[in-house]
């Protein structure tokens, strides 16, 4: 949600303004009846449908009131905002709607399917008020039944019914809720269904939930679309060819390129950098730091053609256990293989299947095609960092340190103290054929 809301944005600063809502007018745009005093019990229903192609999320909620003799008083239901749309807020808001059409000094009982809804009322309505509370999903709408139960002086007590089960009010609350989804959209303004002495907002929506998690995922979105306008995106294509939602969802997972969760912290950052063409190649190096590696230096392994992201796998360089050129199409082949493995074993394919399948141009490591190369990038990066990457990074060390190139000259700028010493040039000493092999075989 707070993703959503960063993309559509047109303002560079965080709108966000502090908003003191007068209790007694603060919902009123939300209809309401009055219930009598002999109300004994509420049943009460949430439902909540995610977003699809065709249509968005939606939430929606319902009660029924009846007295002692367990007569039906009266029936609510209601289409509400779909600010923060999920299962429980549309339990909560069935709660909190029907506690408001209560009169005041009410006795009831609240029968609802929703384990969640009676833990959290527990902790959060039961309980004394606890600062934590404000850290919580959801607290601005639980601080608003704590404000009708203390202002109408309500004794509530909830009990537990079980869901799709043969209870027929709850049957009956529950088709009064899925009926409203076809109802026209709310009315109302999110802000009117909350009760609470000051609440923050965002683009003129309340922000229900933990305001710290909230900016952060506003920091998160906007740097996602500072990263999605990157020129090297923008220089392939128009931006809508990339599928956006999948890419943040991948880079999210990520919880830091430092960590060392997943035991390989160094090929996530290698997945990162194949993607965004930022592998340290010597043409990368050589628009970096010109004044240390000489613009007229070809590939250190082959001395054939500029070392750039797609000569990495293309690279005739021949060793009795490295030819990153076979090891390519060795890979490229078995990738194909096992397609038509898995596609084979999920239904009958026709005689011609292969055939076609082959053909495509993604398969043409050969010479190779722009589509092999991307195939390459994104489908690959396991068997390209294994076989081909980490060979080259010991390679390429070792061609480094012939040319005189040191870590310590590569962590100082142009105008530092290594400003004047210069890059061998000569295309003869450019190249691995130069570097004695004890010095970087093992």
């Amino acid at each position: 949600y707070a993703t959503s809301l960063a993309l559509h944005s047109l303002d560079d600063s965080l709108p966000t303004s502090l908003v003191n809502p007068p209790l007694s007018d603060a919902g009123r745009d939300v209809v309401s009846p009055v219930l009598p005093s002999s109300t004994c019990s509420l049943y009460t229903d949430g439902s909540f449908r995610r977003a699809t192609d065709n249509s968005p999320s939606s939430m929606t909620c319902a009660w029924l009131a009846l007295d002692e003799d367990g007569f039906i008083l009266e029936s609510s239901s209601s289409s509400l905002p779909s600010c923060f749309p999920s299962a429980l807020r549309s339990e909560i808001n069935a709660v909190l709607l029907g506690l408001k059409a209560l009169s005041p000094g009410s006795s009831v009982t609240v029968a609802t399917d929703c384990a969640q809804l009676i833990s959290l009322w527990t902790q959060f309505v039961d309980a004394p008020f606890s600062p934590k509370l404000l850290q919580q999903p959801n607290h601005l709408l639980w601080l608003s039944i704590r404000h009708f139960l203390d202002k109408l002086d309500l004794h509530v007590k909830l009990i537990k019914v079980p869901a799709h089960s043969d209870d027929a009010l709850n049957v009956q609350v529950d088709s009064l809720a899925q009926a409203a989804h076809l109802s026209s959209q709310p009315t109302f303004s999110p802000m009117a269904l909350y009760y609470v002495p000051c609440l923050f907002t965002f683009n003129s929506l309340p922000i229900d939930m933990n305001i710290r998690h909230f900016l952060r995922q506003i920091g998160d979105a906007q740097n996602f679309l500072s990263f999605c306008s990157l020129a090297r995106f923008t220089a392939l294509d128009s931006p809508a060819i990339f599928d956006w939602t999948g890419i943040h969802y991948c880079l999210s997972q990520i919880k830091g390129f430092a960590s060392h969760n997943n035991g390989r912290p160094e090929f996530w950052i290698f997945r990162i950098k194949l993607l965004l063409d930022m592998l340290p190649t010597l043409t990368t190096l050589q628009q970096r730091k010109p004044y240390l590696y000489s613009h007229d230096w070809l590939c250190p392994q082959c001395n054939t053609a500029p070392e750039d992201i797609n000569h990495l796998w293309t690279c005739p360089y021949f060793l009795p256990e490295l030819n990153p050129c076979m090891t390519h199409r060795k890979e490229i082949a078995k990738f194909q293989d096992d397609c038509i493995s898995a596609f084979s074993s999920l239904k009958t394919l026709p005689d011609s299947f292969c055939d076609d399948f082959s053909a495509l141009d993604c398969w043409n490591f050969k010479t190779p095609s722009e589509s092999c190369l991307w195939l390459t990038r994104g489908l690959l990066p396991l068997e390209l960092y294994g076989e081909i990457w980490l060979c080259q990074n010991v390679l390429f060390h070792a061609w480094e340190e012939s040319q005189g190139i040191s870590a310590s000259s590569k962590s100082k700028t142009k105008d530092g103290p290594s400003s004047n010493s210069s890059p061998i040039s000569s295309p003869h000493n450019s190249s691995l054929a130069s570097v004695s092999q004890d010095s970087w075989i093992s």
